[in-house]
């Protein structure tokens, strides 16, 4: 078995995907990096059998393995994240209009779809993020032209209630309520938590 971490060979003792993965993250972990790629004969490794890699033994495999300086990973996830959401905020006003005229409503709700998934990536970036370093971004202070005062928790508690708010209303198929979350709720909540992101991000320098 040919097993390289960034390109350098490392001594692997159990010829399976399962004994590489273990010897690349102890290796990686050393030097204060993760691991971020995996490659198989060419072929990206990813979804389950990621992370439920095979004990089967591949002697004659050559695997790849990638990994990236923690902190600038968590900190690009955090800018990409905050990019993808400001540039959500003319989604939901084109949203809420076209669900208040009504006769585009299937579009917008297929749009509303896309736009939630960025927002669910939203709660799951920042709390991922800080957690694969450590660090509990609850213990974060935002700035007051940011937060307006408010705790990050309190922010987190905010969006989630909002986020309910449209749960409920797609669930009722109440389109005016649905329309009045999207547009004058969260619509300015995407500027003010891609703001949040990309502080978050400028503040792992400063661990």
């Amino acid at each position: 078995m040919n097993v390289l971490l960034d390109q350098n060979p490392i001594d692997v003792v159990d010829e399976s995907l399962a004994g590489a993965m273990s010897a690349a993250v102890e290796v990686a972990e050393k030097q204060g990096r993760t691991i971020v790629e995996v490659v198989v004969d060419g072929q990206p490794v990813l979804g389950n059998q990621l992370e439920n890699a095979s004990t089967d033994p591949i002697p004659d495999s050559n695997i790849e393995f990638v990994s990236a300086d923690p902190v600038q990973l968590v900190q690009q996830s955090l800018f990409d994240a905050a990019e993808a959401l400001s540039a959500t905020r003319q989604a939901h006003t084109d949203i809420a209009d076209q669900l208040q005229g009504g006769e585009d409503a299937p579009k917008a709700l297929n749009q509303l779809g896309e736009t939630l998934a960025v927002w669910q990536g939203v709660q799951d970036v920042l709390a991922r993020g800080y957690g694969l370093l450590n660090l509990d971004p609850g213990t974060l202070t935002i700035p007051e032209d940011i937060a307006q005062g408010k705790s990050l928790n309190t922010l987190f508690a905010e969006l989630s209630e909002q986020l309910r708010e449209v749960r409920r209303s797609l669930e009722d198929h109440d389109l005016a309520s649905l329309a009045d979350a999207v547009g004058y709720e969260l619509e300015p909540m995407a500027q003010q938590w891609a703001r949040v992101l990309a502080f978050s991000a400028e503040a792992l320098t400063q661990q």
